[in-house]
């Protein structure tokens, strides 16, 4: 399954299908893991009455199988297109097929074989059959990707080819014309014909290798080479130039190139097997034989759309050829009244989709609205918002019908659930056994040593010039209780999302600098200016801030090019170093070189090149001015906002007259100081955006929400702080091994209510941006990182009293993953949701649970990490305590493997409920899913460890359990930025491995071995 992942993001989720998903021995493996749980059954009696939670478990992915089984072999799925007005009950199926229709005229014989291809696997394939005794023969010859023609010359019994390039206002077309050929072009249908005998067609004559052209109508031309134009009249027969543009009305064409004795043969226009683009044809190419003439025959076809056919005509036989989606008819039709797109303001991207149809069923006519994660169920089939024609004027829906398959799946989802529940809480399960056996640990006593022996294991610039620079940095000081006021304008950023001016503030000086403010230091003073003054002073003055130190560089990754750039204190450089002696940008070749790499062949130069540039462009935008969107305009439908730079010549003009003159005279107020003339314009400029972005804008509550969240900024402090109790919590762990006395325990409980503190500001935290966001904050990267440190927070709290390393473990990766959270990959800006991530309970609770489960299993990793570092720091004087921490870290490590398998396993299969309710689909071994079901599987065959002898011990599960969080990484990380699919953040080639991923693999393995050896002369006791 694992490879199936890297197969599909290399050669395409049809490869990936062909030869793991579909393929026979992949079902097989599918039911051999049916047997394994009906055996597992039977071996250990999971019958008896004790045993109920874990038969209910076993027993319910015996039916998520059975579901399975029925949805692969008995439900039908594709597509259904509709444009406005019309009325269709035609499914468009996700399966090719080649379609073959043999005929004598007399008789009929239909031939269907449901084929795919791909382009790393065997496609050969054979049909044979006979017509009336007549041997017939269908055979592979060629699969082309992405197939476009190219024109072989001079081939022994070629044809006379003449290519013309043709043009009707939606693109342009290759099209090429054997001798007798006519072709349609244009909405209007006009016919370009080649030599050809039919009447009224623009006839282009050719007599050796001199070319004509006889025209029914008027026709306009244009040679390129001369740029002359003229007209041929019609019905007359003119001399036509190859290489010229000839016009009929809305269509135009331009005979290319005359070749005598040609073939044309289809090639892949895909530079790699994964680039076959949905959107172009696809083609098979099949040999045909009848008796003993064979005829090649070239079939086109493409993902979503019903086939061409192609016609041969083979020993008095006709074969009517087809090859791609097969028409399913449903017994009513659907009829598009209406379809419906949303965009955010300001921004191209879709907000959200609807088609407003009626059902006709007979005599029947029902309305019905579909929308995202709004679906249309009727007769047993479903509909779902899929997509729309890229004129917004038809929709494409998204079409299923596997009752049985679904229901009997979700069957076993609810006795997976309830399996788990008893598992959890019943008398006699193995958790309750954990559990009790982690009390009696507590209450022994534990045998003081000396602790000491045990921690002693662990333990540039011109003065003058920089003057001046000091002095012209003062000189932006602007008034702090207005700069305030100004960041409390709203703004449009480039999404579309209408925020405070201070958020922009924030997060472009964070881009440009890595710090949310702006600091200046120089020979021991400073100057700062919070983002609001900076942001401000910026749009004032930028002829100044040009000479001013705002980017941030590394002079050592930039090498040789960034050598003679003179830093900062704060290892920054002005806007102007980047310039040369004539104004020319220094970066230009650098960037243009680090640009056409791939991603994983940029070295640390390339990486600082391409970051130094972009925080060059978002510098220069904002001194021109581009960022500051803040007058609405009255008669732009999309809610569209525009810089004070904007012509404004489609505004009202009034509103053109004021929006043109405020903003310059605001800023002259702000150069002089007149702060109450400033003030009272910033008033007019908000007042305007009260009455013209009404709709839009959010509520003061929201907005005052939003500087708030901006001015805490908890995330950069609460990572220090948790860092910092992790680290005192840990040392005091470690020491109660030894030392049992009453202050230490005192300080002990006060690092815990401060732990309880810290979480509850955290979780206030995170409350504050869902309410900002007006959503869920797990939909990305940076917001996924937040809530697992939260949850892992929560489960070192819930877990303190049953081990002292719960909590500072569970403390110190929280400080981690928030330090994480502010490294460069991670975007921490609040963004608006794709269609499909709104408006659904379950999307909400599966990203919820999903990402919960996370944390248990990260604890569960680093407490069995710091089992194995026990055993390798365990003495003979120390072997007697440590041992029992061992035990209850390995303990507590069972518990909270247990506890993360069943809300990972729950998250998953929820996440299976809110595809099928988005988009008709349970499962679809997209990679996200795929890794989810690996996790589950690791960690399963992880617990199940202890069902072999030899691996029934302490040393195992902790090993097991720190190596198998690689696979969490995976699925969270690894499948969003390295693999293609419906999760992915990244797109077209991956970018790098950090070196410190290798660095942690190669430290785990170090400790794991380590352990190993140090405990190898005595036994590994049971876990």
């Amino acid at each position: 399954m694992a490879t199936a992942t890297f197969v599909e993001n290399d050669f395409g989720t049809a490869t990936a299908w062909k030869i793991i998903y579909d393929a026979w021995w992949f079902e097989l493996v599918m039911i051999g893991l049916g047997i394994c749980f009906g055996t597992n059954i039977y071996k250990y009696k999971l019958w008896r009455k004790e045993k109920w939670p874990i038969l209910l478990f076993h027993v319910a992915f015996i039916v998520i199988l059975i579901g399975a089984g029925i949805t692969r072999h008995s439900s039908y799925s594709g597509i259904m297109r509709i444009r406005e007005g019309n009325a269709s009950n035609i499914i468009i199926s996700d399966q090719n097929y080649l379609l073959a229709q043999i005929s004598d005229g007399n008789k009929t014989k239909v031939i269907r074989k449901q084929l795919s291809f791909s382009p790393i696997s065997d496609n050969d394939f054979t049909i044979e059959t006979d017509f009336d005794n007549i041997p017939i023969r269908i055979s592979h010859s060629k699969f082309v990707a992405d197939a476009v023609p190219e024109i072989v010359d001079d081939v022994e019994g070629g044809k006379a080819l003449l290519q013309l390039v043709v043009s009707s206002g939606n693109g342009r077309q290759t099209v090429f014309l054997e001798k007798g050929e006519v072709e349609s072009i244009g909405k209007h249908h006009h016919r370009v014909g080649y030599n050809a005998k039919e009447e009224g067609v623009i006839n282009i004559i050719e007599k050796d290798g001199d070319f004509s052209v006889l025209s029914p109508r008027d026709l306009d031309f244009f040679i390129m080479a001369s740029q002359t134009a003229g007209k041929i009249k019609k019905d007359s027969l003119q001399r036509l130039t190859l290489r010229t543009l000839y016009r009929d009305g809305d269509a135009s064409f331009v005979p290319l190139s005359f070749h005598p004795s040609a073939t044309i043969e289809l090639v892949s226009e895909s530079e790699k097997p994964k680039d076959n683009d949905r959107g172009k044809d696809d083609a098979l190419i099949v040999n045909v034989k009848v008796n003993d003439q064979i005829e090649e025959s070239s079939l086109l076809y493409r993902e979503g759309f019903l086939p061409t056919t192609h016609q041969l005509e083979l020993n008095g036989l006709t074969i009517q050829l087809s090859y791609g989606a097969q028409a399913q008819e449903v017994p009513f039709s659907l009829h598009l009244n209406d379809f419906q797109l949303e965009r955010y303001p300001g921004s191209t991207s879709p907000s959200a989709y609807a088609s407003e149809v009626t059902i006709i069923d007979n005599k029947k006519e029902i309305p019905y609205r579909i929308f995202m994660n709004n679906v249309l169920d009727y007769q047993g089939y479903r509909f779902f918002q899929a997509s729309y024609d890229t004129d917004e004027l038809g929709t494409v829906l998204s079409v299923s019908h596997d009752a049985a398959g679904t229901w009997i799946t979700y069957l076993g989802y609810f006795l997976m659930g309830l399996g788990m529940f008893f598992t959890l809480f019943g008398k006699n399960s193995r958790f309750r056994l954990i559990n009790q056996k982690l009390k009696k640990l507590k209450q022994r006593q534990i045998v003081p040593l000396l602790l000491f022996l045990f921690i002693s294991t662990f333990c540039k610039g011109n003065i003058t010039e920089s003057t001046k620079e000091q002095q012209l940095v003062a000189e932006q000081q602007i008034d702090a209780y207005h700069a305030e006021l100004f960041g409390r304008l709203m703004v449009q950023d480039l999404d579309g999302r209408i925020k405070p001016i201070n958020t922009l503030a924030s997060e472009f000086l964070r881009k440009i600098s890595r710090k949310p403010y702006f600091k200046y230091s120089n020979n021991g003073s400073n100057i700062r200016l919070d983002a609001n003054q900076a942001f401000l002073a910026m749009h004032v003055n930028p002829n100044a801030w040009q000479q001013i130190p705002l980017i941030k560089i590394d002079q050592k990754k930039g090498g040789v090019l960034f050598k003679p750039l003179v830093l900062s204190e704060d290892g920054l450089v002005p806007f102007n170093e980047l310039l040369d002696e004539k104004g020319a940008y220094i970066l230009t070749e650098a960037v243009e070189k680090a640009n056409l790499k791939k991603p994983a062949e940029r070295n640390e130069f390339d990486k600082e090149v391409i970051k130094v540039d972009e925080r060059f462009n978002i510098l220069y935008n904002v001194f021109s001015g581009n960022y500051l969107k803040v007058f609405p305009n009255s008669n732009d439908k999309n809610n569209t906002w525009y810089s004070y730079t904007y012509h404004f010549r489609d505004f009202p003009a009034e509103d053109g007259k004021f929006v043109q003159s405020i903003v310059p005279s605001y800023f002259q107020d702000v150069i002089s100081k007149n702060w109450d003339a400033a003030t009272e314009k910033l008033s007019y400029i908000k007042t305007y955006q009260n009455v013209l972005g009404a709709a839009i804008i959010p509520n003061d509550e929201r907005v005052a929400a939003e500087l708030w969240y901006n001015e805490l900024n908890l995330n950069f402090w609460l990572f220090q702080v948790f860092f910092t109790l992790g680290f005192i919590l840990l040392v005091i762990a470690i020491t109660k091994i030894f030392i049992q006395k009453k202050s230490i325990e005192l300080l002990w409980n006060i690092l815990i209510i401060l732990s309880l503190i810290c979480f509850l500001i955290f979780t206030g935290n995170i409350l504050l941006r869902w309410y900002v966001a007006q959503h869920a904050p797990w939909s990305n990267g940076y917001e996924m990182l937040v809530f697992v440190s939260w949850v892992l927070m929560l489960c070192g709290l819930l877990t303190f009293r049953k081990s002292d390393f719960a909590l500072p473990l569970a403390t110190l990766f929280s400080g981690a993953l928030l330090f994480v959270s502010y490294l460069d990959w991670l975007n921490p800006e609040i963004t608006n949701l794709m269609p499909v991530l709104k408006s659904s309970f379950w999307l909400k609770v599966h990203v919820a649970t999903i990402i919960s489960s996370y944390a248990p299993l990260a604890l569960s990793a680093i407490l069995g990490l710091m089992a194995l570092i026990l055993m390798i720091i365990k003495t003979d004087k120390t072997k007697t305590p440590i041992d029992i921490r061992i035990k209850e870290l390995t303990y507590i490590n069972e518990i909270s493997m247990t506890i993360g398998l069943f809300i990972l396993a729950v998250g998953t299969f929820l996440g299976g409920v809110w595809a099928n309710e988005s988009w008709g689909r349970y499962w679809a071994w997209d990679p996200k899913e795929t890794w989810a079901l690996i996790s589950i599987i690791v960690y399963a065959v992880v617990l199940h460890l202890r069902f072999i002898p030899r691996l029934q011990n302490r040393y195992v599960l902790n090993v097991a359990s720190t190596f198998a969080f690689w696979s969490i990484i995976m699925t969270s990380f690894g499948v969003n930025y390295y693999l293609s699919g419906l999760h992915s953040y990244a797109a077209g080639d991956p970018i790098p491995i950090p070196s410190l991923v290798y660095v942690l693999a190669l430290l785990m393995i170090l400790i794991a071995v380590t352990a190993y050896f140090r405990n190898k002369k005595g036994s590994y006791k049971q876990a």
